[in-house]
C-alpha cells in the first residue's frame, strides 16, 4: 500500500510540473517572464478588478515579484493603479487601451488554446478532476501546515 502511495503521490507531482511546463514553454516566446504573464492573464483573461495582493494571492507568487511587473507595465504605461476606495493603500490595476491590446496580443494564443483543450473534455470529467484536485490542495495544505507525519493511506 506505501507503494502505491508513493507512486500515487509521484505521478499527481509529475503531471503538475508537466503543466507548468507547458505554460513555461508557451511564454518563453513572448519576451516577458512567466510571472508578469500571470499579471497580464490575470488582467486580460480574468474578470473583475485586482491589485497586486489578489494577483499574489491567485497565483502563489512573491509580492516583490508581482510588483516588479507591474512596475515595468507602469513604465510603458500599459497599467495605471486606482486607488481602492474604502482601503488606506490598496490599488487596483488598470490596463490602458495600449496596455489591453498588448495583454490581449500576449495571453489570447494561451487562453484559447485553454478553451479548445477543455472542450475536448467530457464535462463530467472535467467537473470531476476540478473537485478532486481542489480537495487535494485543500487536504495536503492543511497537512503541511499541520506538520506532523501521519499514516499514509492510499487506494
Amino acid at each position: 500500500m506505501q507503494n502505491d502511495c508513493k507512486k500515487c503521490i509521484n505521478t499527481v507531482n509529475k503531471q503538475i510540473k508537466e503543466l507548468v511546463g507547458v505554460y513555461r514553454e508557451a511564454v518563453k516566446h513572448l519576451d516577458i517572464s512567466e510571472s508578469e504573464f500571470w499579471v497580464w492573464y490575470t488582467l486580460v483573461a480574468m474578470e473583475g478588478d485586482f491589485t497586486q495582493q489578489d494577483i499574489c494571492a491567485l497565483w502563489s507568487l512573491p509580492k516583490q515579484t508581482v510588483n516588479t511587473a507591474i512596475a515595468h507595465m507602469r513604465l510603458r504605461r500599459y497599467a495605471v493603479l486606482e486607488a481602492m476606495p474604502r482601503t488606506r493603500n490598496r490599488k487596483i490595476i488598470r490596463l490602458t487601451a495600449e496596455g489591453r491590446r498588448f495583454g490581449e496580443n500576449l495571453v489570447s494564443p494561451v487562453f484559447r488554446a485553454e478553451q479548445r483543450a477543455l472542450s475536448r473534455v467530457e464535462p463530467g470529467e472535467l467537473a470531476m478532476v476540478t473537485q478532486a484536485f481542489g480537495k487535494y490542495i485543500q487536504i495536503i495544505r492543511e497537512e503541511m501546515l499541520r506538520g506532523k507525519e501521519t499514516e499514509a493511506v492510499c487506494d
